[in-house]
């Protein structure tokens, strides 16, 4: 049979299937086009990197093994068959063709084997939808749909192998294509004639390139459109650092001119928000990992991605979005506010722990903080209780109202250094809200400060003239008032000479670490967690024996997932004389939040049940003696929890300042002059 009707045929089907997918995709890149700019273009070597370990190695899909490796084993082999899919269409053109001539048995091989594997991982997701169930992935008809057009290629492409090899009598490629050399002497064997065998072949390569080009103009139309955009996903995704929220830039200049800010429109969107939209797999695996949502709290992050995505894609159906020219409409564009749920976005406690399980590096906090702007800053719409916080850190400092002259109070008779008394001082120990006017957070000042004297480092703290970092206010979504508390603080450490910072609680070292660099203010900031077992490690700390302890230590989220801070604290614990150590699963990157992040602290729980219980049952699982932290804010939610259980007399809640503190060695106060290495 003559190959000509291929050029007919498959140029046909190339014609008419490239032609739908160009229309959809033009439609999607001028979605995009439209949206507001931002620069992802920048670090092109540290963006290829994570591009080849979080895109291409699959590096987030592990932390579920088991499902981890069947999307692992089907993407790589994607990427291998790729090879052939190109082969096959030019074969429509060009009869014989094969992309590496010289490499083309070994890629034979190569290709029937992943062939199979992918085939086999397949059915593993079939039977993970229709046995297993997961509680995180939802039946889905498309899901099922898609796997079936996926096993389908490597079917047909199986067949096709083998009755070609048949009809040609090449019984001989069982070496070179294992698979299809099984089919082709399964045909062989069958009494068809040659010209049967051909027609089988021929058909099964028109129904391989059939589902192709299906399979591609059903991509960008479905959840499936991550399989186009994933990989530039990664490249593009954020790479300064986690903790650290968008800066406004112009802020005053927007607000005098009633400009509206945050995100409430369409408009509002960046394109990288929206290719972000575009991006979900809707796999769940923020939704499972989020505190709210394991709380019964409105909030699910996945939901928020879909029902933002849905209604971009809502605006682009109407012409509003995207259209080559623009569909006037009366008034303004439908708010993009209005699609999600308002109790969800305050429910949020900046974990990050959807964007750090999310295998496509999508960013759900920036959106929801974005909306909390637009909510703060342009409709004055917020609770009493987030307004009174706005306004006792506005007005006193701190987000608890407390008089701004009381800030040193917890100093006196202590003879602690001010930066005023001490402007040489190698460190400044910046305490914060919490540490200066909380009492339970006081005593871990307390045991800082001792630590910090007992190993002979040089600081001194501001006292009654330490400001708030702005961090509570930036969270709900006050970006002027952090920005006006930022500015005032840099100015006032840079006139005091300041390089080095001390902090003990984990927002503040993430506000000052992370985000003052935004507006010039770069510092040298420690974290005691940090520097506590560098100070060990030294020698400058020396612990002398005691009764064992049986510990669990709680990872802050803001140093944890925000500044990827795990291992030092666990070492400055396990340097304690007979402390055992022991973790849970819901530990490190996979920790749950106390509840307290993203202002929650400052806002009652008043829906579902409360985060820091159900943290504490999970500390429990182990049974320790102590709960440590290393942040005031997880102290308070935790021994609220431990609180609530009846569990004070079994278990205790502690800082690791206070648990290296109680074990040091009495020795003679080293002299303030002695210098900690940074």
């Amino acid at each position: 049979m003559s190959y000509d009707y291929r050029v007919i045929v498959g140029g046909l089907m190339l014609l008419i299937g490239l032609g739908l997918f160009t229309r959809t995709i033009l439609g999607r890149l001028r979605v995009l086009q439209a949206a507001k700019p931002e620069t992802r273009w920048d670090l092109v070597g540290a963006r290829v990197k994570k591009l080849l370990t979080v895109g291409v190695g699959q590096s987030k899909m592990f932390k579920e093994p088991a499902s981890g490796l069947l999307h692992a084993f089907t993407f790589w082999g994607f990427c291998i068959l790729g090879i052939r899919t190109t082969q096959l269409f030019v074969q429509a053109f060009a009869p014989g063709f094969e992309v590496c001539a010289a490499f083309q048995e070994p890629y034979d091989f190569l290709k029937d084997i992943t062939e199979f594997v992918v085939l086999v991982a397949i059915l593993g997701f079939v039977w993970r939808r229709l046995v297993v169930k997961p509680a995180r992935i939802a039946y889905s008809g498309e899901a099922l749909l898609i796997l079936s057009f996926i096993g389908g290629l490597m079917v047909t492409d199986f067949l096709y192998d083998g009755a070609h090899f048949a009809s040609l009598n090449q019984l001989d490629r069982l070496a070179m294509a294992p698979i299809g050399g099984m089919v082709g002497k399964a045909f062989a064997g069958s009494g068809l004639s040659p010209t049967a065998l051909h027609c089988i072949a021929e058909t099964n390569y028109l129904i391989h390139l059939a589902i192709v080009l299906t399979f591609l103009n059903l991509l960008p139309l479905s959840k499936h459109f991550h399989v186009i955009t994933s990989l530039p996903n990664v490249f593009l995704s954020k790479l300064e650092p986690k903790g650290a929220l968008s800066f406004v830039p112009d802020i005053e200049k927007a607000l005098e001119e009633e400009k509206p800010l945050g995100l409430s429109k369409v408009e509002d969107l960046s394109w990288k928000q929206v290719l972000d939209l575009f991006t979900c797999t809707e796999c769940g695996r923020c939704e499972v990992n989020c505190p709210a949502w394991n709380t019964d709290k409105p909030l699910n992050p996945k939901m928020i991605i879909l029902d933002l995505r849905d209604h971009v894609y809502a605006e682009q159906k109407a012409g509003r979005i995207g259209a080559p020219v623009a569909v006037s409409g009366e008034g303004e564009l439908p708010a993009l506010i209005g699609q999600v749920n308002v109790d969800a976005i305050w429910s949020c406690t900046t974990c990050r722990s959807c964007s750090e399980q999310c295998p496509v590096m999508i960013e759900h906090v920036d959106k929801i903080l974005d909306i909390r702007r637009h909510l703060v800053m342009t409709r004055n719409e917020y609770s009493k209780e987030i307004g009174l916080t706005l306004k006792n850190i506005e007005n006193k400092s701190n987000p608890w109202g407390m008089a701004s002259g009381k800030r040193g109070d917890w100093a006196k008779g202590l003879d602690i250094p001010t930066l005023e008394d001490k402007p040489d001082a190698e460190y400044l120990y910046y305490v914060g809200c919490a540490g200066s006017f909380d009492d339970r957070a006081k005593e871990i000042t307390l045991a800082t400060i001792k630590i910090l004297r007992h190993a002979g480092v040089s600081f001194a703290i501001l006292g009654k003239k330490e400001k708030c970092t702005g961090d509570s206010a930036r969270r709900i979504g006050n970006e002027y008032l952090f920005q006006e508390m930022a500015k005032s603080n840099i100015e006032q450490w840079q006139e005091g000479g300041v390089k080095k910072i001390i902090t003990t609680c984990p927002h503040c070292f993430n506000t000052i670490a992370n985000e003052y660099p935004q507006l010039g203010g770069n510092f040298e900031v420690v974290h005691h967690s940090v520097l506590f077992p560098r100070l060990i490690a030294e020698g400058k700390i020396q612990l002398k024996d005691g009764e064992a302890q049986r510990i669990i230590f709680h990872d802050s989220c803001y140093m944890g997932r925000h500044n990827d801070v795990y291992d030092e604290p666990r070492a400055a614990l396990r340097a304690i004389p007979g402390a055992e150590i022991v973790e849970i699963e819901r530990s490190q990157k996979l920790g749950m939040c106390c509840g307290a992040g993203g202002s929650r602290m400052f806002m009652e729980e008043k829906i579902g049940t409360r985060i820091n219980d159900l943290r504490v049952e999970q500390l429990m699982e182990q049974k320790p003696q102590v709960i440590a932290s290393s942040c005031p804010f997880c102290m308070t939610m935790l021994s609220d929890g431990v609180g609530a259980k009846d569990l004070r007399d079994s278990v205790k809640t502690k800082d690791i300042a206070e648990l290296i503190a109680d074990r040091l060695v009495e020795k003679p106060a080293a002299p303030q002059a002695v210098q900690a290495d940074a």
